[in-house]
């Protein structure tokens, strides 16, 4: 897919609810400009279990456009959380949702009555499926998902999370977005939201082992469905002379297959910045030492894993000179 690009400087990333706060983490000089912490401007910034992220465009005299990935959980913090950082909702032109979990859809009710009539909402038509989580203890393997209901049912004390995921209702944010003039549209294809700048639509699972194991498509109480995340997106940004940007929501497809998807739609193979979440957190240290050492082949000058990504994981990734952490108020230049 043609991309197009963007030059260096004119796109930016402000984390707007990320699970964890800091007015004291210290932007770091290595950066130059390119990661800058938030500082005691995030004095009175809220986290919680979700991630949302703001893109803006700054193409000259023309302005600047915003782009909004994700609306982070239920408590509604990114509409404070915005009004913290001088940010506003009302400025924003498309909203992307990366996929159907309750901690990056939570408050987009409480965000469509604040778009500007107009705006449009990129949703997968995957997102409205009813997801429950399962996850084994240590040592349990995986529950085949048509064997998931007999365990359930039999063998609780085998898991560490058991419980059925909050569903996005499609009536109610069809409904809403109508009331207040914004435009859903449902694909699972790549969408072109500026000139340089992407949605992965589904993403090609060229390691299926990679996918995080542990959440289920539940059809009935009786019935689940082995979950391929085919509702999950991301974005890609081309910046010129640099590479792609990999944005992520929790990356389920797995990290190393979201980048090789987007290699492949935009036949960049060079990758300047991966930001997002890379749901780590249930992964053993060996797979996670695999991950870091393809992630440092690639080199990038910026990898931020957030959110769900984990502890682990960024003790090890670290090591390596493009790693910085990020918190609410974390905001990246491109």
């Amino acid at each position: 897919m043609e991309i197009g690009t963007k030059d260096s400087g004119t796109v930016s990333i402000r984390v707007l609810t990320a699970n964890d706060v800091s007015v004291t983490l210290l932007t770091e000089e290595k950066f130059n400009g390119k990661v800058i912490h938030p500082g005691p401007s995030a004095n009175r910034v809220s986290g919680e279990h979700g991630l949302s992220m703001m893109i803006t465009i700054k193409d000259g005299g023309a302005g600047k456009r915003h782009i909004l990935f994700d609306t982070g959980g239920l408590v509604g913090t990114i509409v404070e959380n915005c009004t913290q950082l001088n940010l506003k909702l009302n400025e924003v032109e498309k909203v992307i949702l990366s996929h159907g979990h309750f901690d990056h859809f939570g408050s987009l009710t409480k965000v469509i009555p604040l778009l500007k009539e107009g705006s449009e909402l990129y949703i997968s038509p995957h997102c409205y499926q009813q997801f429950y989580g399962a996850v084994p203890k240590p040592g349990v393997p995986e529950i085949p998902a048509e064997e998931l209901a007999e365990a359930l049912k039999k063998d609780k004390d085998k898991f560490i999370v058991n419980n059925k995921l909050p569903s996005l209702n499609k009536k109610i944010i069809n409904d809403l977005a109508n009331e207040h003039g914004v435009k859903v549209i449902e694909t699972s294809e790549p969408v072109r939201l500026d000139d340089g700048i992407i949605t992965s639509g589904e993403i090609e699972l060229v390691d299926p082992d990679e996918v995080i194991k542990g959440i289920y498509i539940m059809k009935s109480r009786k019935e689940f469905e082995k979950n391929l995340f085919r509702d999950e997106t991301s974005i890609y940004i081309n910046i010129k002379e640099k590479g792609l940007a990999v944005i992520t929501g929790c990356g389920h497809c797995g990290i190393m297959n979201t980048i090789k998807h987007a290699q492949k739609i935009t036949g960049i193979n060079k990758v300047y910045a991966i930001i997002g979440g890379f749901h780590e957190e249930w992964n053993p240290p060996e797979l996670i030492e695999n991950k870091v050492k393809y992630l440092e082949e690639l080199n990038p000058e910026i990898t931020c894993g957030l959110h769900c990504t984990g502890f682990t994981f960024n003790k090890i990734m670290a090591r390596h000179p493009s790693h910085t952490l990020g918190v609410a108020g974390t905001e990246f230049n491109l």
